[in-house]
């Protein structure tokens, strides 16, 4: 979290705030939830299993040490379905231990807002990842020699000991949820594990709500992406500085006096003006289609892109990394004012921008440009550190700002008025049904 990342965006109930703020206080089912028992399952059963931390503590469930009787009870408890009005408990050494987090306040972002921040913590049984390293410490057991020194029989053997051998792979993610905007954002777009964590959560009371970016145009993406690139300022110094990336390696073009020009030519192949006054500009990775019955090339370069796009009169953009910026004037030292450009956010804009399986809006190559220099001035200028909620909730914050901001301009490009609806909305038709299979909706 805090730089660079892909984000998966679900809808939440808001009414569903009390019931997850008394399950929070539930030690018995969060308990059940955490990733102490998770990790318990999957060692003593074999399987896969997600727990929940909460965001202060990521590595909580190490905090408690369980003896066998207590692990086995804990994870027959965890794996059990809880009829409703169920008085089933566990005992007093495991829920008064530290391993595990319950009542809202562990998981609340801040004093006002009903924002909340937990890790989603998955445990995966899998093959070792080094299974040669197995088979060398076996031999050495089991034959008190190198593995290379084997006899062909005993090999075998070895092999046969380590065929089965197998880890728990643990892979943390943070989920942030605000009930004042009804969403839900998870660090990660693999769609099992999204599912998973859907479940987890509304068995701790929170409703979610299947989303996804919608807006009537066909192929809108790429429409996006087009209408920015016909009407893009700068074009002629564009192409100039494609024609000097034909001509010159990068360190031989000189570069420009203007500082602001040139990080617009050395970045971006587009740079458009929006209605609203901010600025999107296009940088690759991208995609470029030189007609429209060719396969699209991918490039990196800003100039190769230019260069695509001038090699046919119907090349068009089919995937780009978007920018989002705004002018600000400033005062130089010798008190002349100048504008600067300032990064709101930064998003990759193609056809996989929603994940219908599991009713989740992506935030593909997502990043918050400014934000960790800001916190640092801020931390410079006040000489006080935010504490461990205010940087988690800061982040919502302006994670939050950053997505209303992307839904605003999208409208603005597509030219969708303000009484149709658009953006991140529920999808239409059945709802991802609550089994274990993935369903495509």
């Amino acid at each position: 979290m805090f730089g660079r990342g892909n984000w998966a965006i679900l809808g939440l109930a808001k009414e569903s705030l009390e019931a997850f703020k008394a399950n929070l206080a539930n030690q018995t089912l969060m308990a059940g939830s955490s990733q102490m028992a998770a990790s318990v399952v999957a060692r003593l059963y074999g399987a896969d299993a997600l727990g929940f931390n909460p965001f202060g503590s990521p590595r909580l469930d190490e905090e408690q040490e369980l003896t066998p009787e207590q692990q086995a009870e804990l994870a027959q408890f965890s794996i059990t379905d809880q009829e409703e009005g169920s008085e089933a408990t566990l005992p007093a050494e495991i829920l008064d231990g530290q391993g595990y987090g319950y009542t809202g306040e562990r998981f609340l972002l801040h004093p006002s807002m009903p924002w909340y921040g937990l890790w989603a913590v998955s445990n995966e049984w899998k093959k070792a990842s080094d299974l040669a390293s197995i088979k060398e410490h076996r031999s050495y057991v089991l034959m008190e020699r190198p593995y290379r020194f084997l006899q062909s029989t005993d090999k075998k053997t070895v092999d046969q000991e380590t065929l089965g051998a197998t880890t728990i792979a643990r892979k943390q993610v943070p989920v942030l949820l605000d009930f004042n905007e009804g969403r839900v954002y998870i660090e990660n777009t693999n769609k099992k594990l999204i599912y998973t964590i859907m479940v987890r959560l509304k068995h701790l009371g929170a409703e979610i709500i299947p989303v996804a970016w919608t807006y009537s145009q066909p192929n809108w993406t790429e429409e996006i992406l087009n209408r920015l690139y016909e009407k893009t300022q700068y074009s002629d110094e564009f192409m100039k500085r494609a024609e000097e990336a034909k001509r010159f390696k990068p360190s031989e073009i000189e570069k420009l006096e203007d500082r602001a020009m040139e990080a617009i030519v050395a970045n971006y192949f587009s740079m458009t003006e929006l209605p609203g006054g901010l600025w999107a500009g296009i940088s690759g990775p991208a995609t470029i289609r030189l007609h429209d019955t060719t396969p699209a090339i991918g490039v990196k370069p800003a100039t190769s892109a230019t260069t695509l796009l001038h090699m046919t009169s119907d090349a068009r953009v089919v995937s780009g990394v978007l920018t989002f910026q705004e002018c600000v004037p400033v005062l130089t030292k010798d008190g002349v004012e100048r504008i600067i450009r300032r990064d709101l956010a930064r998003v990759s804009l193609n056809d996989r921008i929603n994940l219908p399986d599991v009713g989740a809006a992506l935030l593909r190559g997502f990043d918050l440009s400014m934000h960790r220099k800001d916190t640092q001035r801020e931390i410079r200028k006040t000489k006080q550190v935010p504490s461990i909620p205010q940087f988690w909730g800061n982040w919502l914050h302006e994670l939050s700002n950053a997505v209303r901001t992307i839904e605003g301009c999208f409208r603005e490009v597509l030219d969708i008025g303000g009484d149709q609806e658009a953006g991140i909305l529920p999808m239409r038709g059945p709802a991802v049904e609550e089994t274990g299979e993935l369903v495509v909706i």
